[in-house]
């Protein structure tokens, strides 16, 4: 948060049809993914606080509507 720089940029495998679902699922998976990290030895709660880190996703359309 601190910088705005990710360490790494991640596409997952999810697709929605609308953009509340991928919202949704968004929001609980970066939740799921932030409260794991402390089980890397590299993320422990210290670092995690000292980095200011934080999950941050968005939802992209992909294509073009025809």
């Amino acid at each position: 948060m601190a910088t705005g720089q990710c360490p790494s940029s991640t596409v997952s495998g999810y697709q929605f049809t609308n953009h509340y679902d991928c919202v949704n699922a968004g929001y609980g998976l970066a939740q799921q993914t932030f409260r794991s990290l402390e089980e890397l030895e590299e993320f422990e709660r210290d670092y995690i606080e000292r980095e200011k880190l934080a999950i941050r996703f968005e939802c992209k359309q992909l294509g073009s509507k025809v």
